[in-house]
């Protein structure tokens, strides 16, 4: 009789100890369900910002196809739009603000690697890059500016632009002069003397957009 309370004890025991151990994996296996759908935002946000690291060269075989060179597969661009949609508003200008100091940084550094980045050719380049409309609309403004102040030069000093069309004919045997209404020809004297004036406009575009767009766009470096 004791053998036999004894086989029942020890069977209730491994019953019970079934039940724990059961237990202890739904509940295990519970726990990694939920674990993994709290930490998927993370390890999403983190990839984001490997992605961000990448671009300037730390690590970039996540997201490379080629071992950091060449563009992204579709696989590759679809896994990244899924995880921008999952991205608040807020994370979202903050990867921008990081991709934009990592572009421009790549830009300056490849400025650095061609030389562009210290002729005044390659300043003009990456104002226009940088700077787009806003740079075009005030190179423009400086160039209607310098001819304005062209034409009313000429107006004031009483060029005859005819004779000096006139004086051009002698050079190449065409008789221009006469068949060129006078307001035309002192237009087309204009935009001839304001083009000669690139090289010394060109330096003050340069050095004045930044300011310039800045100041009216409201953007801070």
């Amino acid at each position: 009789m004791f053998l036999s309370s004894a086989v029942r004890g020890n069977v209730l025991v491994r019953g019970a100890a079934a039940q724990l151990n059961n237990g202890g994996k739904r509940w295990a296996s519970s726990s990694r369900t939920v674990g993994r759908s709290l930490l998927q935002p993370a390890w999403q946000s983190f990839v984001g910002r490997q992605s961000v690291f990448q671009a300037v060269g730390m690590d970039v075989r996540l997201f490379s196809s080629k071992d950091g060179e060449g563009p992204m597969t579709q696989e590759e661009e679809q896994l990244e739009k899924a995880r921008v949609d999952v991205l608040t508003d807020y994370q979202k200008e903050m990867e921008l603000r990081q991709l934009d100091r990592s572009i421009s940084r790549l830009n300056k550094l490849r400025g650095i690697n061609n030389g562009e980045l210290y002729t005044l050719r390659g300043k003009f380049k990456a104002l226009a890059r940088d700077y787009g409309v806003g740079f075009m609309v005030w190179y423009w403004c400086v160039w209607c500016t310098t001819a304005c102040l062209t034409y009313g030069a000429i107006e004031l000093g009483n060029v005859d632009a005819i004779a000096l069309i006139g004086k051009l004919d002698n050079f190449t045997g065409y008789e221009i002069s006469s068949k060129v209404d006078p307001t035309l020809g002192t237009i087309g004297l204009t935009i001839a003397i304001n083009e000669c004036l690139e090289p010394l406009r060109l330096p003050i575009v340069v050095l004045t957009t930044k300011p310039v767009v800045n100041f009216f766009t409201g953007k801070t470096d």
